[in-house]
């Protein structure tokens, strides 16, 4: 054998120390995973495994001392947070892995100012302080005056117990959640026709829940209105009541009064109408600045309106040439005006059918509404001066005597009554005394 071949060879002893190594280190990593570790749990549920209760315990101490120096006031984490040091094959994680496992799933909470709104907690502040703070800022968004009552439609109250911090709302955030809700709101912008029944339909709720949506809404849509047909109603809803004055326009009246020395038809501003003012003080109540109810409580004149007087012509002017009056039926000439059977035909007979409606020639009073003998059923109307309408044989009589009526307006139907040979209609147009033939003015 050479002194290389010697050399080259493993003493036994070698071979010995090589294994004693390995099994050293084989027992030392089973040692590691089948000795102690600490498990941390959250309401019974284990969310990591530390090397130690105490390890543990000085990760929670620090992010506690962290979080207590950002809100100026103790921390401490939730009491469902338990450390139990149980025998496991689990492998511990390290501390900067186990911090952010407890900023993750671990609730830090502090004592607090709790809003329950009617009964329910939605908003919660650092101390009574804020919470005061946020009431302030609400109120005096919706504050008219000294005078101004301001009230909440809810249930609210407050108390002071633990709360989660990352759950503290600043008072930017609760005035925003107060007036808003928490949903995302749709809006509708109203069409023509659209009603509060139609948009509850549509978007399947209620005109109860959009009421509420809206504070202060009506039935009153306007075109280009915002309603917010879903998402969340505001948290709080802020009452008002106070007093509200507001100068408020008086609306003229315009009068007429009757010119017999101008034309019928004819009209001729007197005096120009202006409006008045006045200051009307209300007893108003709103909802989140919506108001609902406004009440008169007092009045107080500041200027008269002016009324616009325009005269109004009564004179009916006839024109022999035609123009004037109406035919008072439709028909035909039976028999016209002049010489009939070796007399005069003081009018025309216009054929019509029985029944069918008789109107006034022209405008004026009713002097005659009744039997007129030969003439039957008889209606006469002045028209002014010294103008008048006849109308005979009648069937029936639709005025009364001294009833004012328009041109055209109805006044009895078509008959045969008096001296008459079948249904038709007497009319006579009378001037100064004297019959006219009709046809000349109408």
């Amino acid at each position: 054998m050479t002194e290389n071949d010697t050399g080259a060879r493993f003493h036994p002893y070698k071979i010995i120390i090589v294994v004693a190594v390995v099994i050293a280190a084989l027992v030392l990593i089973l040692g590691l995973h089948s000795g102690k570790v600490c498990a941390v749990m959250v309401n019974g549920d284990t969310i990591a495994y530390a090397q130690s209760e105490g390890a543990a315990k000085k990760v929670i101490e620090a992010l506690a001392a962290e979080k207590e120096k950002e809100l100026g006031q103790e921390v401490h984490p939730e009491a469902g947070l338990e450390l139990k040091t149980i025998k496991s094959s689990k492998t511990p994680i390290q501390t900067d892995e186990l911090s952010k496992v407890l900023v993750d799933k671990v609730n830090f909470v502090t004592t607090g100012t709790m809003v329950t709104i009617d009964g329910k907690p939605q908003l919660s502040f650092k101390n009574r302080d804020i919470a005061d703070k946020f009431f302030n800022q609400l109120k005096d968004k919706y504050n008219k005056g000294d005078e101004c009552k301001i009230s909440f439609l809810e249930d609210v109250d407050t108390v002071d117990k633990q709360v989660v911090i990352n759950e503290l709302n600043t008072v930017e955030e609760a005035l925003q959640l107060a007036e808003n809700g928490r949903g995302e709101p749709v809006i509708h912008i109203v069409e023509e026709g659209d009603t509060l029944w139609d948009l509850a339909a549509k978007h399947d709720t209620s005109v109860e829940n959009l009421q509420k949506l809206n504070p202060g809404i009506d039935e009153n849509l306007q075109l280009g209105q915002e309603v917010k047909v879903s998402g969340s109603s505001p948290l709080l809803t802020v009452l008002a009541s106070y007093k509200l004055t507001e100068k408020v326009a008086i609306p003229f009246k315009t009068e007429y009064n009757d010119d017999s020395s101008l034309p019928m038809g004819t009209r001729k501003i007197v005096q120009e109408g202006s409006e008045g003012s006045k200051n009307v003080t209300y007893q108003v109540l709103s909802q989140n600045g919506k108001i609902t109810e406004k009440t008169v409580l007092d009045e107080e004149i500041i200027e008269e309106p002016v009324s616009r007087i325009i005269k109004r012509g009564t004179k009916f002017v006839l024109s022999s040439r035609g123009g004037g009056l109406i035919w008072p039926v439709s028909g035909h000439i039976s028999s016209p005006f002049g010489q009939r059977w070796g007399g005069t035909h003081s009018g025309v007979d216009i054929a019509a059918g029985y029944g069918d409606p008789i109107r006034a020639a022209g405008p004026g009073r009713v002097i005659t509404a009744g039997w007129g003998g030969g003439y039957g059923n008889t209606v006469v109307i002045s028209h002014s001066n010294g103008i008048y309408t006849r109308y005979a044989h009648l069937s029936s009589i639709g005025v009364r005597r001294g009833q004012n009526v328009n041109q055209g307006e109805f006044i009895g139907r078509v008959g045969t009554s008096g001296n008459s040979t079948g249904p038709h209609l007497h009319f006579e147009v009378i001037v100064n005394g004297v019959t006219r033939n009709p046809l000349n003015y109408l």
